[in-house]
């Protein structure tokens, strides 16, 4: 009697290898000889080193040594920003017609005399509860 053993063997999945058993604890996962899932493992775990060494930009690099400059941090992250903005649909920097034109509307309502009237309303308004405060945090000074 050889011991049952499940009776179900499984060959290894990597491509080109006939290795088999009959130990598999868990039927429904792929099985994997040994040297094979150590090499899947091997590969996975330096595919993942290159990817956050890719990732990080060589920040992590830079962190180890403790001593990278903000600026140049700053300078970077706004050149990455440039880049992106600039092959956005190759879309030119300046201004679009669109936003000239709101920008010119915007300059002259500020500039129309019912704003102007308005905003130094406003201004006496503020001067007068200013001096009303002061009035009240000094009695008497000046009546």
């Amino acid at each position: 009697g050889g011991g049952g053993g499940g009776g179900l063997s499984k060959t290894c999945t990597y491509e080109g290898c006939s290795e088999t058993t009959s130990q598999v604890a868990k039927q429904r996962k792929p099985w994997m000889c040994k040297k094979h899932r150590n090499k899947m493992y091997k590969d996975k775990y330096k595919k993942k080193k290159s990817d956050q060494a890719l990732n990080c930009g060589g920040a992590a690099a830079a962190g180890s040594s403790g001593n990278v400059k903000l600026e140049e941090s700053a300078d970077n992250i706004l050149s990455i920003v440039k880049q992106k903005t600039g092959s956005f649909g190759d879309r030119p920097a300046r201004p679009t017609l669109l936003e000239q034109v709101l920008n010119q509307k915007r300059l002259s309502l500020l500039r129309s005399p019912e704003v102007v009237q308005f905003l130094q309303k406003q201004q006496q308004l503020l001067n007068q509860q200013v001096l009303e405060q002061r009035q009240q945090q000094f009695p008497g000074t000046s009546v």
